[in-house]
């Protein structure tokens, strides 16, 4: 008996079955993170508010909320963010300084920073009508010696504070009350209110001490009328002496 020769006759042992392999699938789709790309809806509001500037400090409010959500959350409006804070932070600003300029025109009445007289020319005024700044020739008080009884005045002379003038007005208040108290009660009351009230800008003048001060105040009849107006006037020292120049401010 022989042999086959190796590699003939019956076959070997096959390997297990193996089905074929799956076609590909689809391509697939990558992914990419979320991004918010809305307009922030405080920034909005915060660049309105700073435009109107109607609210003040709201703007600046939301500006700052919105600039902290964008941060955090992302999306649109830092620029309208900033934007309404700055315009809310200038119409603050320009609030202060209006307000502290009305404050200083307001104290020129009653001693500050006087405006200058506007009058070029000489005119008769009544006597309750003075106005800070004015200066004034009064014949009846200036023939008046010290110490004489006080004159009603009805009407005194505005003139150029440039030339010779019996006193500059320097400050204008009111008493209270509506019972007129004695004469001399009234004389103290609105000698005491114009040494206040003229004394720094006397102080301030390179003639401060040849200048002292005078002052109108109202008579029984003005009184019942309602007049309760003390007018200041700085006047020269020195009986019969006239001023020739404004008193510094």
């Amino acid at each position: 008996m022989t042999y086959p020769p190796p590699g003939s006759g019956y076959p070997g042992p096959q390997p297990p079955f193996q089905p074929p392999p799956a076609p590909p699938g689809p391509p697939g789709y990558g992914g990419s993170p979320y991004r918010n790309e809305s307009t922030n809806g405080l920034a909005v509001a915060a660049f309105i508010t700073g435009l109107l500037g109607c609210l003040g400090v709201l703007g600046i409010i939301l500006g700052a909320i919105a600039l902290s959500q964008i941060g955090r959350n992302g999306g649109r409006g830092r620029g309208l963010a900033i934007g309404g804070i700055v315009l809310s932070s200038l119409w603050l600003v320009s609030a202060v300084v209006i307000g502290i300029a009305a404050a200083a025109s307001d104290s020129s009445s009653d001693g500050g920073a006087l405006p200058r007289p506007t009058q070029s020319r000489t005119q008769t005024v009544d006597a309750q009508k003075m106005k800070v700044g004015d200066c004034i020739n009064d014949a009846a008080t200036a023939s008046n010696p010290a110490g004489a009884e006080p004159v009603e005045v009805e009407s005194v002379k505005i003139v150029p504070c440039t030339g010779p003038h019996d006193g500059e007005v320097a400050a204008v208040f009111r008493l209270t009350g509506s019972i007129m108290p004695p004469e001399s009660e009234l004389q103290r009351r609105a000698s005491d209110g114009c040494k206040i009230r003229t004394r720094a800008r006397i102080d301030r003048d390179p003639a401060g001490s040849r200048l002292g001060n005078s002052y109108y105040y109202p008579t029984d009849e003005s009184w019942r009328q309602g007049d309760r107006t003390v007018t200041c006037v700085i006047v020269a020292a020195s009986e019969g002496v006239k001023l020739t120049r404004p008193v510094r401010p």
